[in-house]
């Protein structure tokens, strides 16, 4: 699908994402619903069968056993392949131009090879070249380079290189850092590194088999494009990606939203498939501002700080047959610890979905066949009635809902509050909406004497549900925005199987009096939508999860 964006991202903004999971909004208040959203077109039909998986089943163990495995990465050539040009260890800085060759193949030689000696030395790739490491080739930036691969050229290739100790920026990144197109990056290790290990922007970029692992900020900044255009086609297969942010950004930048394993911003039809991302500092996965065409599916998704997911400020995607495991539980405690309620999620969905009649891939956005096992929560939709165009509350500006064929993008690019949303007949359409997500065949499971302390005997964990917040702002005020998250915007759980103490938000994050939803509230008929909204009609059953079994047990 075309997208477009209403200008292009500067680069110290390119992970800019707020909302960060420990910076949330919180609203205390009550419980959730949603409507049958019909059948999804997407989704995989019946229920999930247990610990080993529904048809077709998750992961069973991480599908990207990468890192220090050298069955995978070190089957370099160990001799030069024919017509290649020898790239001696060492020193290198003496042929960093001859580096620059177009259609040429470079064979870097066993060993550890550097740059120039300064925060500039680099590599620039031609059009065409492909740079492929012998076993135990190693490409080191010395903590003095920031950038080991830059440059906008086409058809790189990167092959059975370690690289480490390049110190790029903030918000930049280590290998293809000017977001080159039909970049193929595979059987590498980037590891140790400032900002993020790899960039991916432009069309076509694939990184496959690659171990990326303890960098800076982010292993991967999927982020931005070029002239005003999504990133395109990206592919990530079989990586491995952990330990990322080790400069624990979100604590030096308070609600920065620019961490964890992978960053995805103004990304159109992106696959990330048999992956294992696990132990980052931080989100494991966070799609942020206009993303669509999200393909999530065959990974192991654990231990990892954050959300296992997060989709903010989005369209549609498809999330399928994963298992994920053990994690939100630092976050988790630490919203614990300060007594805020507000659920913390493994897949979060905060104004994402698939509005439909718009052409989107993925209608509804389907969170299926996927095995969620003693993370600090389950699925999470919420909504903030005033994050909209031209709201002073906005966390994106000055970008917004961009899909040409959705919205009328003109109309939504005013700053003011004023302007935006009265001057349009619909008010809905200048702002995201947690819209038709169906999450069906799921299998939860949650021990909460495991998980320890904060969630054991207590209400903080285990929670999933469908929400929003009390609006502030005229255009959404008071209780619109949870009456329509969730009962009129096809938000729906169905035919799922929970093991262990789960509970639920619906409506608003808990309850007046701070208790969440039982099983048996959650699962009652949902009452009328009301035609207004005060304090006394808010909802008390939910009408969810039909056909879903429930057990105390783990």
């Amino acid at each position: 699908m075309v997208m477009r964006r209403l200008s292009a991202i500067p680069r110290r903004h390119a992970a800019l994402a707020v909302l960060s999971v420990l910076v949330l909004v919180t609203v205390g208040v009550l419980v959730v619903v949603g409507r049958d959203a019909g059948e999804s077109e997407n989704g995989s039909g019946g229920k999930a069968t247990g610990s080993e998986g529904s048809a077709g089943g998750w992961p069973a163990e991480p599908p990207a056993r990468i890192c220090g495995n050298q069955d995978v990465l070190g089957k370099g050539p160990a001799e030069p392949p024919d017509g290649a040009v020898v790239v001696p260890e060492g020193d290198n800085s003496a042929i960093e131009l001859d580096l620059r060759a177009e259609d040429t193949t470079f064979w870097f030689a066993p060993g550890v090879h550097t740059l120039s000696p300064d925060e500039f030395g680099q590599i620039i790739p031609g059009d065409g070249s492909t740079f492929v490491g012998a076993p135990g080739a190693i490409l080191d930036g010395k903590r003095i380079n920031r950038y080991a691969f830059t440059g906008e050229a086409d058809g790189v290739t990167i092959r059975y290189l370690t690289v480490r100790n390049f110190v790029a920026p903030m918000n930049e990144g280590v290998v293809n850092q000017n977001d080159g197109s039909n970049w193929v990056v595979e059987y590498s290790t980037i590891t140790g590194n400032e900002g993020a290990g790899l960039m991916a922007g432009a069309p076509g970029n694939t990184y496959r088999y690659n171990c990326i692992k303890d960098n800076g900020q982010y292993g991967i900044n999927a982020c931005c494009g070029t002239d005003a255009e999504p990133v395109t086609g990206l592919v990530l297969d079989h990586n491995e990606i952990t330990g990322n942010n080790t400069g624990d950004w979100e604590n030096r930048v308070e609600g920065c939203g620019c961490t964890g394993g992978v960053k995805f911003w103004i990304n159109d039809d992106v696959q990330v498939t048999n992956n294992w991302v696990h132990r980052n500092r931080g989100t494991g996965l966070w799609f942020d501002n206009n993303n669509t065409g999200v393909v999530i599916e065959h990974n192991v998704i654990a231990d990892n700080d954050g959300n296992a997911v997060f989709l903010e400020a989005g369209y549609d995607a498809r999330v399928r047959y994963n298992n994920i495991q053990r994690n939100a539980i630092v976050a988790g405690k630490e919203f614990q610890r300060r007594g805020d309620a507000f659920p913390v999620p493994a897949i979060y969905i905060s104004e994402n979905g698939s509005p439909r009649g718009f052409g989107l891939e993925n209608t509804p956005t389907v969170i299926s066949d996927n095995n969620f096992e003693n993370n600090w929560g389950g699925v999470a939709m919420w909504e903030n009635p005033d994050r909209y165009c031209g709201s002073t509350a906005h966390t994106h500006p000055p970008y917004c809902t961009v899909k040409v064929d959705l919205y009328d993008d003109a109309k939504c690019e005013a700053g003011a509050e004023d302007v935006i949303p009265r001057s349009i007949g619909d008010k809905y359409r200048c702002r995201w909406s947690t819209e038709n997500n169906v999450v069906e065949n799921n299998v939860f499971r949650i021990d909460k004497q495991a998980i320890g302390q904060g969630c054991a005997n207590g209400d903080f964990c285990g929670i999933s549900g469908v929400f929003g917040g009390y609006g502030t702002y005229p255009a959404f005020p008071g209780y619109e925005v949870p009456w329509r998250v969730t009962f009129e915007q096809g938000n729906v759980f169905r035919n799922n199987q929970y093991y262990g103490d789960w509970q639920f938000a619906g409506f608003q994050p808990s309850k007046p009096d701070g208790d969440r939803v039982t099983w048996e509230e959650w699962t009652s008929p949902a009452p009328d939508v009301p035609r207004t909204y005060t304090d006394d009609n808010r909802p008390a059953t939910f009408g969810q999860d039909e056909g879903s079994t429930y057990s105390l047990a783990p």
